[in-house]
């Protein structure tokens, strides 16, 4: 190691001295801007001494006491150090991390001298503060509790170990600082290298005072962000203070029965003193506690009569006491007698003498004694008193009296008061003193009311004031009866229960009342009224024989009732007014009643019942008779006839006007114009006549006819209207019955107004003339739809309705409806059409101001125009006209009508220029004026997007989506949709094929998902844009349920009831849909065997297999439901993220179409054709048979998902289809516009 330094020290004075030069004149010297300091800096921390060289030539390095540390920044052999600044502008400071005692030195800052620069030296010591590593109180436990007598003194040595420099100490006593003279400091040498250790001992001797003080000594270092410490606390055990009772006052009197608390309290000691209460030396409580620096005991009770002298002493005591400290108090307690008890003889007669005792036991003071008879005080007693228990007293009293003359029993009160407490308790005896009882009286009867006959009646008769309790006995009519009897103290009572009998009416009931005390008995009586009712009723009748215009009499008489019966008379539930003609007396007091009624009779009173009712109203009970009247009368109709009866033609009426007579039979003679009507003919042809020929009116066999009271009308006509008369006769009288028969017919029409033409502006006038009946206002209407008839003015009479639109405008053009409907056979309508002159007024629409063509083809433009009378239109360009027939061969202009006011021109364009590409100008006019529209006419591009992209229907797994086309560029246009659901930002994708097609479903959703929805056109000069972006749907959260899965759940799953008769029938009917389902497919494969070999016949030529696969698709929208193995199907749709994929095509026809094909939906949905691959052919020639003539041999070809139809091609002749193919990206897939099948491009199928 001194040899590396010699060496260093020699290289920096090669450096320093080697090359000295003399500094040149008036240039600066190199010196120090910031020298080295001393420094202190705590063990770990970071040091930095700083060095600043102005005007610095010379190089810069660090020395360690003496040891140069070398001129690199980064001070190898020494991790720690490192030179930090600005070292161009002069700054080397020595940086030194995680300092140690190590570190503790002289570092020196040298400048080496350059081109005549002196060195320079500056020296500054760094101190490395060192921590105490502990302090303690020697001997002592840390936080230790320290028990001293008082007096004591102790020794407290406070060591704190390991510091640099040397701590300082300082001592407290409960957190203030304390200064001692007992203090002494001594410092050691540690036992670790440059540390020291110092003991700082403090001696206390200790008083009460200091019990429960905290001495702590803290030592503080400049090493020490705050002190560290080391306590004790100090317990300085002292014996407690004198007990001192509260609660109780020598002397002091209470009284018993009140709650008391005495305390015992003792301040001082440590350990705080026992406080334990003795009752006359013998422990009643020993549960102290302590309240701060005082020990308490409190003793809580109820003072009883016991307590009276009794001593409570407090005993407290603690280690250090040798004798218990004691405080005592005795008590004083007043309280009342414990209790009263009066004795002497239970019964006495008046006059005699009689003896009573009054004692009263234990009292303190003594209690005064006083006597109360009969509620009046008596103060002749004699009273003694005697010592009884722990300082009580007992007295006794004496009462002597001569017993009164009185009605009653005597009570004799004794009272006995403690005067100091102000308490009494009282005794009271009862004196029983013969007597004889007062008279009776009776209860549950008053005298004069009536009691129901069968009812019980209970009377009680009640004696008082007897004593002995008086005898209770009952008599009727003079003749003792049984009773239930009861005594209780003086009262007496006896009860009878009698059964009311019409023979208790008016019987006497007496109760006689006596006792041995009584000379002679005393007694009470009543008479009984009871109530019955008649128990009989007598009807009579006169004359015998009634006849109807003549009176009869009716007598109704009652048996014997009380009170006297009121007699009602009823016809059915009717009341009638009867006369009273007498009462006269009965057996036991009961009165019959005689009442009349008189009647004029009718025919309605034969057969009616009339009753007399006897009531008698106290009881509500009745007895009724009745008789029934026999009554001789002319014939009188059930029902009221009806004045008119409707009957709708061609229906037949049956009209039943039974009469009733008395005597019988009842003749009937039914007449019209007054010839009589022929009896009927069994007959029912006139019904099969009417069913095939409803409208034939009158002719062909409206037959009238009558049979007793019915009348019949088969077939009606309106000839059948008119009267009809009824004669109905018997021994009495005749009584006749008109009727009309009103005939109704369904409405027609009769008159409408031809087309009504009208100026803008005026009123237009429709009329409509019906007929029919009934026809009335509210029978008549007008109809169009969406029309605003608030507009318009309607008017009826004479079966005629007129609407006048008023101030006619271009949106009232249209047909209007006169609809009349009476509600029988059908509605009657007709149309009535009205238009309003107005100029034309061209649509201007996106889709009609392009139109495009390629070079060579012929190029068509619409212009589409409304507007009346009649338009006609014009096609110009450039202020040329075309269309006026000049150059047939270029131009050619065809107008078609396509509505009521509605026009349609198509302006072709033969053999397309490229001078042919322009402004158009199209002119519609009439008579009125015209309007213009121009049309470019431009090459073929890519199409517009769609517009109005729209969800149209939901389910659990497909969403229906519609759309409007836009410009389609010129070309045939397909659309592309694209999805996603909510939370994905990858897109599927589906390619819709057919031409034309706005509405799509898609399928294969997930359920309860909410998908957002765009679309694109294209055509095969490139794409449109995406349109409809958030147009969203979700989809169900679970599938609907067809009527056969409801049913199913219903009868499976036990939802309803369903009857066994249902269930065999259901489980019949399918049985039934199986078997014939069986019958079908035998059928179907009997038939495709010989359609089969019928193929077979033709096919021989062919050099190719033709494999027949039959499908079933679900609907037109393409979808199938099943696939053989010989089939490839490529699936139209596949997930893609957008704008990853490159679709090339190749060049050639793909679709050769030879014809239009027939209409799509003339087309059975579960008979189109499936899908085509490689060496896989579907003819369907027989749509002759099939579909009634549609189309003759009609081709449905598809490949993949995009289905075409063709005329079906002459034998021999080729069809043609080239496959798309598509390049994908690796990464994710892409937008697929063909399909990449089994079929091989440029296939051909031959016929």
């Amino acid at each position: 190691m001194q040899v590396v330094k010699i060496l260093l020290l020699g290289t920096f004075c090669l450096l320093t001295y080697g090359g000295e030069n003399q500094l040149a004149s008036g240039q600066q010297r190199q010196h120090f801007r910031n020298q080295p300091e001393d420094q202190h800096v705590v063990e770990g921390a970071v040091a930095l001494i700083k060095c600043e060289v102005g005007n610095q030539k010379g190089r810069v390095q660090w020395a360690k006491d003496g040891f140069v540390l070398g001129f690199n920044r980064t001070i190898p052999g020494y991790p720690r150090y490192e030179m930090v600044g600005d070292g161009i502008n002069g700054e080397h400071h020595l940086k030194i991390h995680n300092t140690t005692l190590h570190d503790d030195a002289d570092y020196q800052c040298q400048v080496g001298p350059a081109d005549g620069h002196d060195p320079l030296r500056a020296t500054g010591h760094l101190t490395v503060l060192l921590a105490p590593t502990s302090i303690e109180l020697l001997g002592r436990g840390r936080e230790e509790v320290i028990e001293v007598n008082e007096g004591e003194e102790i020794t407290l040595e406070c060591q704190v170990e390991d510091a640099k420099p040397v701590a300082m100490v300082r001592w407290y006593k409960n957190n203030e600082e304390i200064h001692l003279d007992s203090r002494v400091d001594v410092e050691k040498e540690s036992s670790q290298r440059r540390r020291h250790t110092l003991v700082s001992k403090v001696t206390l001797r200790l008083t009460p005072a200091d019990d429960g003080s905290h001495y702590a000594c803290h030592a503080e270092h400049p090493a020490l962000s705050q002190p560290i410490a080391a306590s004790v606390k100090i317990s300085v055990l002292y014996p407690p203070g004198p007990p001192m009772i509260t609660g109780y006052t020598a002397g002091e009197t209470i009284r018993a029965g009140e709650e008391r608390t005495l305390s015992c309290r003792s301040r001082g000691g440590n350990p705080l003193g026992r406080v334990v209460w003795y009752r006359n030396n013998e422990i009643i409580d020993t549960t102290d506690r302590p309240i701060g620096a005082e020990s308490v005991n409190e003793y809580k009770f109820i003072v009883d009569s016991a307590d009276n002298g009794a001593v409570f002493t407090c005993e407290v005591r603690n280690k250090l006491t040798e004798k218990p400290l004691l405080a005592s108090v005795k008590l004083e307690v007043q309280f009342p007698p414990d209790k009263v008890v009066v004795s002497g003889p239970t019964q006495s007669r008046v006059g005699e003498n009689v003896t009573l005792t009054c004692v009263v036991e234990n009292s303190n003071p003594p209690a005064e004694v006083s006597w109360v008879v009969d509620g009046q005080p008596r103060p002749e007693a004699t009273t003694r008193r005697e010592r009884a228990g722990p300082g009580g007293w007992h007295t006794v009293s004496r009462l002597e009296l001569s017993v009164p003359a009185v009605d009653r029993d005597m009570m004799f009160t004794c009272h006995a008061t403690n005067q100091a407490l102000g308490e009494t308790k009282v005794d009271t005896y009862m004196l029983s003193v013969l007597r004889p009882p007062l008279p009776p009286v009776l209860h549950g009867y008053s005298e004069g009311s009536g009691i129901r006959v069968g009812s019980q009646q209970r009377i009680t008769c009640v004696s008082r004031g007897g004593n002995p309790p008086a005898h209770l006995q009952w008599y009727r009519d003079g003749q003792k009866i049984p009773s239930r009897k009861h005594s209780i103290d003086d009262v007496s009572s006896a009860e009878i229960e009698i059964v009311a009998e019409p023979q208790d009416n008016g019987a006497q009931y007496r109760c006689e009342a006596h006792n041995s005390a009584a000379s002679s008995p005393v007694s009470v009586s009543t008479t009984l009224v009871v109530f019955f009712p008649p128990e009989t009723v007598k009807i009579s009748q006169s004359p015998r024989r009634l006849s109807a215009g003549s009176q009869a009499i009716l007598t109704c008489e009652s048996g014997p009732s009380n009170p006297a019966a009121t007699i009602t008379w009823f016809r059915g539930d009717y009341r009638m007014a009867g006369r009273l003609q007498e009462t006269s007396s009965s057996l036991n007091g009961g009165t019959r009643v005689t009442n009349v009624l008189a009647l004029n009779l009718t025919a309605a009173d034969d057969g009616l019942t009339y009753s007399c009712q006897a009531k008698n109203t106290a009881l509500q009970k009745d007895v009724t008779q009745s008789v029934t009247l026999h009554v001789n009368y002319a014939p009188t109709f059930l029902s009221e006839p009806p004045d008119v009866v409707d009957v709708v033609v061609g229906e037949s009426e049956e009209l039943n006007l039974t009469a009733r007579a008395n005597p019988g039979p009842v003749i009937y003679t039914w007449t019209r114009h007054g010839l009589p009507l022929p009896d009927p003919v069994i007959d029912d042809s006139w019904r099969d006549t009417y069913a095939q020929h409803p409208d034939m009116g009158g002719a062909g066999g409206s037959r009238v006819s009558a049979e007793g009271p019915l009348l019949y009308i088969r077939g009606v006509t309106v000839d059948d209207a008119g009267d009809y008369e009824l004669e109905a006769t018997n021994q009495e009288g005749a009584t006749v019955a008109k009727v009309y028969l009103n005939v109704q017919y369904p409405p027609t029409i009769k008159y409408t107004s031809e087309m009504v033409t009208v100026s803008e502006g005026q009123d237009a006038h429709l009329e409509c003339a019906a007929d029919g009946n009934p026809l009335t206002e509210a029978m008549m209407a007008w109809r169009r739809d969406d029309y605003d008839f608030t507009k318009t003015e309607q008017i009826f009479g004479g079966k005629k309705a007129t609407l006048t639109v008023l101030r006619a405008n271009r949106n009232d053009t249209g047909v209007f409806t006169c609809e009349v409907n009476n509600s029988i056979g059908k509605v009657a309508t007709a149309n009535i059409t009205l238009v309003v002159k107005t100029k034309p007024v061209v649509e201007r629409s996106q889709l009609l101001d392009r139109a495009a063509a390629e070079k060579g083809k012929r190029g068509e433009l619409r212009c589409l125009a409304e507007g009346a009378p009649d338009v006609s239109f014009s096609w110009k360009r450039d202020g040329l006209l075309l269309s006026n027939g000049a150059r047939p061969d270029k131009y050619e202009n065809e107008t078609v009508r396509t509505g009521l006011v509605s026009w349609a021109s198509t302006f072709y364009i033969r053999n397309v220029h490229e001078d042919d590409y322009g402004r158009y100008e199209c002119i519609a006019e009439n008579e009125l004026g015209a309007s213009t529209f121009t049309v470019r006419f431009i090459k073929p591009t890519r199409p517009d997007p769609p517009l109005s992209l729209k969800v149209v229907n939901t389910t659990h797994d497909t969403v229906t989506l519609a759309w409007k086309p836009g410009f389609d560029g010129g070309k045939t246009q397909y659309f592309r949709l694209r999805y996603r659901t909510k939370d994905s930002t990858s897109y599927q994708y589906l390619d819709v094929y057919e031409a034309g097609v706005s509405i799509y479903t898609v399928t294969d959703l997930s359920l309860n998902t909410e998908y957002y929805f765009s679309i694109m056109s294209y055509n095969d000069r490139g794409d449109s844009e995406y349109r409809g972006e958030f147009v969203r749907a979700t989809t169900r959260s679970q599938p609907l349920l067809g009527d056969r899965e409801l049913l199913l759940n219903q009868v499976l799953g036990g939802r309803g009831d369903l009857p066994k008769l249902i269930i065999i029938v259901v489980a019949i009917v399918g049985t039934m849909i199986v078997i014939l389902n069986i019958a079908l497919v035998i059928c179907l494969i009997r038939r495709k065997r010989g359609k089969r070999r019928d193929d077979e016949g033709s096919d021989q030529a062919s050099s190719k297999s033709t494999t027949n696969t039959m499908y079933a698709p679900s609907s037109y929208n393409d979808t199938v439901v099943g696939e053989t193995l010989s089939s490839i199907s490529e699936k139209s749709r596949e997930s893609y993220t957008q704008e990853d994929s490159v679709v090339d095509y190749e060049d050639g026809p793909q679709y050769f179409p030879s014809g239009h094909a027939p209409p799509a939906h003339l087309l059975p949905a579960h008979f189109l054709p499936g899908r085509l691959v490689p060496g896989q052919v579907f003819l369907y020639d027989q749509y002759d048979l099939l579909y009634g003539c549609v189309s003759p041999r009609v081709l449905e070809i598809r490949i993949g998902a995009k289905p075409h139809l063709f005329d079906l091609p002459r034998a021999g002749d080729s069809l043609v289809a080239r496959k798309k193919t598509t390049r994908r990206k690796r990464e994710s897939g892409g937008d697929r516009r063909g399909h990449a099948g089994s079929e091989a491009a440029g296939s051909k199928y031959q016929y």
